[in-house]
């Protein structure tokens, strides 16, 4: 039995293939509260942690998410993107500052907070009396590095082995292919509670493969919720600051609860009560539609840079996948319909919106344990992987493995130290775009190599190395450093820590996770999830009833010294 998790920001699901179909865990179904009961929820584990209201112990999935208590949500989104308390004050700051939430007045890493989510499935899968030990685990195509080490990180955390890390545009592209074998170009449109993937692949009836990917990373259903709460907020003619904490957490869900029902094309108009100010608003599909407007224009940019990327037409995709629940607005679907014709489209019920994700995965799951099946796919990389040179005022940006390479996928560059007598080198390893700084909000800073050189020469050049850089088939990367002239290897490992408290599992994150799931039973004590004047490193909404996760990627505006310089690339 092989199983796919799709981890994301907003539901989670677990699904499992057998050989011949595949089918979902129901993780959390028996919980699913009656006024959430829509196409595919019961399928659904809400990625959300609380506090429950009078015993104070931790609790997750559709209790977490329906409790007046403290929930915490949106942990995927803190995964890859930096602190934003983080100051940058020397070389460790081109290492990713880990994000904290607080959690019943307690601080807890993203990496143990979404550990604790992959290990509510674990434990779910364990009461089926079925070992969820190891699984491929989804990952949004344009995924930071970042966001890979740390989801593969909190699910080994969880006691789950990441089999492979797949792009979750790819993994629905998986599910439907097995479901409807069809060859032809497939366009995914994934966009779900958290982030916008649109992937470009091709299917030729035995093997897929990735063409390209775009998307945004902080687009989804949590920016629809915000932009109804305006609308609210506009009503009302201020922010309703009589409300109580948990009449606020009520708040937000009752908004969700109103999207969801404005997303129907028959609804002509929405009441929202607000028994704590003793009133009630009604909102319009039309007054909706006009708000959420922005965000659906801004949804097809993506779209539209595949079609360039690859030079190609509306009339030479095939079929149209639509997949997240953001994706099944009328609205978004009109739009994209409107670029791709709506013929193109295929039905939900061909594609499972909320669960192809996992079930894509359960399959690929099987496919990596047969070498003649994991030929059949090929992925590509979604990011130019470079280093930082010095360019005046900004940092220049050197690719050295090009975006849309098929993975596995290999570059080498040489540096050289900056000073004669140098007892080592130093190499920024970057995401970034080529064309853009290193510095710019294009770029991803995934670390610092320091190698320490055999001995100090007067001549930089006799100290040059030749690093090789490694993508794996699931985007993981390897470097390996090797002195030019004696062919030494004075550096090999696999980048996988961010920031000063790291990721590895020695440096306390275990002993953190057992803290927080310990809560399941012994009460918090205090009477807050959060902690004074850290509101921009927590991932709880404001006080004020405003929907925007805090945790988006942040540009950089550090200007490090950069003593690498590649001189030649594969």
């Amino acid at each position: 039995m092989t199983y796919g998790i799709d981890f994301g920001t907003s539901n989670s699901v677990v699904a499992r293939y057998n050989g011949d179909s595949t089918e979902v865990l129901p993780v959390d179904g028996g919980s699913l509260p009656a006024q959430w009961r829509e196409p595919e929820f019961e399928d659904l584990f809400p990625s959300v942690l609380s506090v429950r209201d009078f015993d104070r112990t931790l609790c997750f999935g559709w209790a977490a998410k329906t409790t007046t208590g403290e929930p915490v949500d949106a942990v995927k989104r803190m995964l890859g993107t930096r602190s934003a308390g983080t100051e940058q004050i020397d070389d460790e700051s081109l290492f990713l500052e880990e994000h904290h939430v607080w959690i019943g007045g307690e601080p807890f890493r993203s990496t143990a907070a979404a550990a604790a989510l992959f290990a509510q499935m674990k434990a779910a899968a364990s009461r089926h009396l079925l070992d969820l030990s190891e699984a491929v685990v989804t990952v949004p195509a344009l995924a930071t590095g970042g966001a890979r080490y740390r989801t593969r990180a909190a699910a080994r955390l969880a006691g789950i082995k990441v089999k492979a890390l797949l792009n979750e545009p790819t993994a629905a592209a998986i599910s439907y292919a097995t479901d409807v074998d069809i060859p032809g170009r497939l366009l995914i449109f994934d966009w779900g509670g958290g982030t916008i993937d649109v992937t470009v692949l091709h299917y030729d009836g035995k093997y897929f493969e990735e063409l390209t990917s775009r998307g945004i990373a902080a687009l989804g259903g949590l920016e629809f919720d915000e932009a109804l709460a305006r609308i609210f907020l506009r009503q009302l003619g201020q922010v309703p600051e009589k409300l109580t904490l948990q009449e606020r957490n009520r708040w937000r869900r009752d908004v969700e609860l109103t999207k969801i029902a404005l997303s129907r094309r028959d609804i002509g108009e929405v009441p929202f009560d607000l028994p704590a100010l003793g009133t009630s608003l009604t909102v319009s599909r039309n007054e909706y539609a006009a708000a959420v407007a922005p965000l659906i224009d801004r949804a097809m940019q993506p779209l539209e840079q595949c079609l360039d990327d690859l030079g190609v037409g509306p009339g030479e995709i095939d079929a149209v996948l639509m997949i997240g629940g953001t994706s099944q607005i009328p609205e978004a679907r009109d739009a994209v319909g409107s670029i791709l014709g709506t013929d193109r489209i295929v039905d939900a019920g061909l594609c499972h919106p909320m669960t192809a994700v996992a079930r894509g995965a359960a399959v690929y799951s099987a496919a990596l344990d047969n070498h003649m099946d994991r030929e059949r796919f090929s992925l590509v990389t979604n990011y130019d992987l470079g280093t930082a040179i010095a360019a005046g005022a900004r940092k220049g940006f050197v690719p050295i493995i090009k975006r849309n390479r098929t993975l596995a996928a290999r570059g080498e560059g040489r540096f050289t130290p900056a000073r004669p007598n140098a007892g080592s080198v130093k190499v920024e390893i970057i995401e970034g775009e080529a064309g853009y700084a290193a510095d710019s909000d294009r770029a991803f800073p995934l670390g610092t190599l320091e190698v320490r050189l055999p001995r100090p020469e007067r001549d930089p050049e006799r100290n040059a190395v030749i690093v090789d850089f490694r993508y794996d088939h699931s985007g993981i990367l390897r470097v390996k450093v090797t002195h030019e002239i004696t062919k030494r290897v004075l550096m090999e490992q696999e980048i996988d820590s961010f920031g000063k408290d790291g990721t590895p599992l020695q440096q306390g994150l275990e002993g953190e996770l057992d803290r927080l799931l310990a809560h399941a039973e012994v009460p918090f004590v205090g009477g807050s999830s959060r902690a004074p004047n850290v509101a921009e490193t927590t991932n709880s909404h404001p006080a004020a009833p405003e929907f925007r996760a805090v945790a988006e990627p942040q540009g950089r505006d550090d200007d490090l010294s950069v003593n690498g310089v590649p001189q030649n690339r594969i």
